[in-house]
């Protein structure tokens, strides 16, 4: 298989080394502005492919469509692919152009536009959430009155829950719309054209959040992982990490494996592996968004501790036709995968560690300063990412416990205040654990 990989995040650069390994040749289209650090180690993996087309606008679907026609031509590319969010419309769209083989362009033009997404999931009779869009103030708090407060707003075609706002009155949606338009200076400059679509306002929903990640190809479905989701008591939407397994029952989770089958019919994604979040409410499950990619952040690094898997090596064997690959073992243990934020802009102490983390036996891997493009003395904002580490107990209850302790710790060393409490399924903050 000739496989094409535009742009990445960090943790899918691994997806080079598995599809070299498998035999397989490898295009990789490099962003001029790479998320991940041009480390030594990463170099090595880019530096490894077939060919590189480097220094791309990796979302300019014109620059995208005119690298791989050119890489087609040249040796005919049998399936193309992005790990990367904010790129998943430009090769979409090239793929259409060009008629290469990807995710249905349709498919992935509509997961991109969450509004469009909620109009397919009431068109198929599938269960969402109350939603609608908006281009002004006025329209904005007319559309959160109509559907009852609170309501999230946030941009329609967002990522990594950049703007994302839980709104309980007319003054904070107000407050909120003048926020969100200036809060386009925090967003990268390639990013801002898919930001800058209006906004969206949906119906906050109340019960446990969860990650589905499934794979899909010719109208079948491989069940890959169900993970809980942390949410940060302050607000209840900003993640703090993930969890797997999630904490389920096993008629809820068959539910929303059940659920994540029909919502991929209903938009008609067709092949690739999915990470759709979830809400397991009180009328079952519930679509939050569908990504039209494999699971980000450091939540593939927490599946490989989890299962002794790769969750790219799936992805791998899908696209490739091939059903060899192993389900997920069942687990005794909980993994999961926390993110160090600041829940306020300011400075890092010059001697600020991730010491206690590397000192903690339960710690199996931390992705540090270096990964996150920060360290000691950096300036850093509200709610950025600075580490994560990947942390393993025998239950959700004691990884909630370690990792609190944990947060506490570095807290003084850091020098800036931290995110930390869980935010409950019931509405009410779980107060951050005491010694």
């Amino acid at each position: 298989m000739h496989l094409a990989i535009v742009d990445s995040n960090p943790a899918a650069l691994q997806t080079i080394r598995l599809a070299k390994n498998a035999g397989h040749r490898v295009t990789y289209v490099q962003s001029v502005r790479p998320q991940y650090r041009l480390t030594d180690a990463n170099l090595a993996l880019v530096s490894s492919v077939d060919r590189l087309v480097d220094g791309l606008v990796t979302t300019d679907a014109d620059a995208v469509t005119e690298a791989l026609a050119k890489c087609h031509a040249e040796h005919p590319i049998d399936f193309v692919t992005t790990q990367h969010e904010m790129s998943v419309e430009a090769v979409a769209a090239a793929c259409r152009t060009l008629g290469l083989r990807g995710t249905s362009p349709e498919a992935v033009l509509i997961a991109r536009r969450k509004d469009r997404c909620r109009e397919a999931l009431r068109a198929a009779g599938l269960a969402s959430a109350r939603f609608a869009t908006a281009t002004s103030e006025a329209t904005t708090v007319a559309a959160a009155e109509r559907i009852g407060y609170p309501v999230v707003i946030k941009p329609p075609s967002g990522a990594a829950g950049l703007l994302a706002r839980v709104v309980h009155s007319t003054a904070e949606a107000r407050a909120v719309w003048h926020g969100l338009r200036d809060g386009l200076d925090a967003v990268p400059e390639d990013w801002r054209g898919q930001f800058q679509r209006g906004l969206l306002i949906e119906e906050f929903l109340a019960g446990e959040l969860v990650s589905v990640e499934i794979g899909a190809r010719d109208g079948r479905f491989f069940p890959l992982c169900i993970s809980g989701r942390s949410r940060w008591a302050g607000d209840g939407v900003t993640a703090l990490g993930a969890f797997i397994p999630a904490d389920l029952e096993a008629r809820q989770a068959d539910a929303c494996w059940e659920y994540a089958r029909q919502v991929c019919r209903a938009i008609g994604a067709d092949i690739g592996v999915f990470h759709l979040e979830i809400m397991v409410t009180e009328r079952g499950p519930v679509l939050v968004e569908f990504n039209p990619r494999v699971m980000g952040g450091g939540l593939p690094v927490a599946y490989r501790h989890a299962t002794g898997q790769e969750v790219y090596a799936a992805l791998l064997a899908i696209l490739a036709g091939s059903d060899d690959f192993p389900a997920p073992p069942p687990r005794v243990d909980c993994t999961a995968v926390r993110v160090v934020i600041p829940r306020e802009a300011g400075r890092l102490s010059p001697e600020a560690t991730l010491a206690p983390l590397a000192q903690h036996p339960s710690v199996k891997e931390i992705i540090g300063f270096g990964e996150n493009h920060t360290g000691p003395g950096s300036e850093v904002a509200r709610g950025q990412a600075l580490a994560r580490f990947i942390v393993q107990e025998a239950d959700q209850a004691a990884l909630e416990r370690t990792s609190e302790h944990l947060l506490r710790r570095l807290e003084p060393l850091l020098g800036v205040p931290l995110m930390a409490g869980r935010y409950s399924p019931g509405g009410h903050p779980v107060p951050r654990t005491r010694e």
